[in-house]
């Protein structure tokens, strides 16, 4: 992976999409990945304007989806096994883990796991 390729929590995305033009600048340039996990907490989204539910498809279709793949389900456990965390950030942080992508998040939580690379806003 190249070093404008990251990976970017839900979090960041919500608010980058929301306005907050420093997210949106952390973020320009960049390769962006997310993860699956990212990608259905941001469908389920209960959206109140169709227009925003269509700019947040036109976001994730911009972006790489990591899948749940072998490499990410062995980090999970081994994450989960040594780290209080929840199941859907262990599966962000194997992600970024396992694709050697740097975490871009607004979630000290992730600073739990010493072996990510966390970029935190």
């Amino acid at each position: 992976m190249n070093g404008n390729n990251i990976l970017v929590d839900t979090n960041l995305i919500i608010l980058g999409i929301g306005g907050n033009q420093l997210v949106r600048e952390l973020l320009e340039g960049h390769t962006l990945f997310i993860s699956v996990i990212t990608e259905i907490e941001l469908l389920s989204i209960p959206f109140t304007v169709t227009q925003d539910e269509k700019l947040m498809r036109n976001f994730i279709s911009n972006c790489f989806i990591i899948d749940l793949d072998g490499e990410v389900k062995q980090h999970t456990i081994t994450i989960r096994k040594k780290n209080k965390i929840k199941l859907p950030d262990a599966i962000i942080a194997a992600s970024s883990i396992a694709k050697k992508l740097p975490l871009f998040t607004a979630d000290k939580g992730f600073s739990k796991v010493p072996e990510l690379n966390i970029v935190l806003f």
